[in-house]
């Protein structure tokens, strides 16, 4: 076995390691035996791509779906719910908005029962997990984590046309 270092360059060359470069246009290396190693992302514009629950949004849209989540807290907080039932509620509201904020593909099956567990616990909370839904942001991500999810998104976009008589049955 060699005492050499295998990072160490032969010949007299040199050796460069660099973490991360972050440079816009073009990145030129030269010399002989120039070796680089990584991935670079975007064009090299000052445009950042912002990922929430596995599709690219605006950093407007993520906060705005951001606030209508931390709604549904607020009104999970000042309903007047059974301290089991404040429990589920809370992990319900805390399950939506990690399958809606999360970095890659929300898991639709987990996503649709907070949602439709959250349904169950009221009219204000009810209210503030359809107002969560009315955003386009939503719709991407739903659309996103599956055929079921889609379909709970338009059955909640639809509630909001239809008039609370014909809800009720009466």
């Amino acid at each position: 076995m060699s005492d050499k270092n295998q990072d160490e360059p032969s010949g007299g060359g040199m050796k460069i390691d660099i973490g991360q470069v972050s440079a816009a246009g073009h990145v030129v290396i030269s010399g002989r035996d120039a070796f680089v190693t990584g991935s670079t992302r975007g064009d090299g514009s000052e445009k950042h791509v912002l990922t929430m629950g596995g599709v690219e949004a605006s950093a407007e849209e993520i906060q705005e779906l951001r606030t209508l989540l931390s709604q549904i807290d607020q009104k999970i907080e000042t309903a007047n719910l059974e301290p089991a039932t404040y429990d589920a509620a809370k992990h319900n509201a805390a399950t939506l908005k990690d399958q809606l904020a999360s970095q890659s593909r929300p898991n639709e099956h987990l996503l649709v029962q907070a949602t439709e567990a959250l349904l169950e616990y009221g009219p204000d909370i009810a209210g503030a997990v359809v107002a969560a839904f009315t955003i386009p942001l939503a719709g991407k991500i739903t659309a996103y984590a599956g055929k079921r999810a889609l379909q709970l998104y338009r059955r909640l976009r639809a509630s909001l046309q239809t008039p609370p008589s014909e809800l009720s049955g009466a």
